[in-house]
């Protein structure tokens, strides 16, 4: 079985298309009306049909409404099955979300990732905060991704619960579980994708440029914070070794080398 969420805030008809192409594909869909309000609930009673409708009272943001579809499935899903997380804007095409959950199926605890081109076609908003991003990323993770603000991906089920501790409500949980699964060395696969913006604003995108950008490197911070507290911690601890016990630390170095 594959699982398809769509976080929703105040979509257009856009959504109504994108849900039903997926849901002729055989995927069970899971759409979040995240706080939308009343004027869009003829959006969502269109496809009530075709897929699960989950309500937040409120806007709780991207991060929250994932957590909540995640929620439902992990309370459905049987061994194996896959989710995919897309956007609602028309930015994915349902092939290259199919593509994702075909390569989740084919590799347990991997994260895959839909990979946009960094080029001219991409707004000047998003080019810039992604280069940043991924810079940033790389440097405090080791690890390199080509587009780290990407919202097509995919994984199994079996990963849910690790993405339910994950912190973040909004735009920064999405680099969050990057620097989680970095951290944790878990597999990152990137695949590229097409990726369709209605103008040169990407004016379809709910992203507050300086809200939640400080809300993603806030989060930064605090893993770069955390991963130098450890190195001080590690090295406190082995200096005092030597001075206390120098013949047993030159011991573990020695056999360190070894292997």
């Amino acid at each position: 079985m594959s699982y398809v969420v769509i976080p929703a805030y105040c979509p257009d008809r856009t959504l109504v298309s994108l849900v039903e192409q997926m849901w002729e594909t055989g995927c069970r869909m899971i759409v979040v009306d995240d706080g939308s309000g009343e004027e869009y609930q003829s959006i969502f009673d269109e496809i009530s049909d075709v897929s699960v409708i989950l309500r937040h009272p409120e806007n709780s943001g991207k991060g929250a409404a994932i957590k909540s579809a995640l929620e439902y499935i992990e309370q459905k899903h049987s061994h194996r099955d896959v989710v995919g997380i897309m956007d609602a804007d028309g930015q994915h095409l349902p092939e290259d979300m199919l593509k994702l959950l075909e390569a989740a199926q084919d590799e347990s605890h991997t994260l895959v990732l839909g990979v946009r081109s960094v080029g001219h076609k991409m707004p000047l908003r998003s080019r810039i905060g992604n280069e940043l991003t991924r810079s940033v990323f790389h440097l405090i993770s080791g690890v390199r991704v080509s587009d780290t603000q990407t919202g097509l991906r995919a994984f199994g089920t079996e990963m849910i619960p690790e993405f339910l501790v994950i912190e973040g409500e909004r735009y920064e949980y999405e680099m969050n579980v990057l620097i989680t699964m970095a951290k944790k060395k878990v597999h990152i696969r990137e695949i590229p994708i097409k990726t369709i913006y209605k103008d040169d604003d990407n004016s379809t995108s709910h992203f507050r440029t300086v809200r939640d950008s400080l809300r993603i490197y806030k989060d930064i911070l605090k893993f770069t914070f955390s991963s130098f507290s450890s190195f001080v911690l590690d090295y406190l601890l082995f200096s005092g070794m030597m001075l206390l016990f120098p013949h047993t630390a030159v011991t573990i170095l020695t056999a360190g080398k070894k292997t």
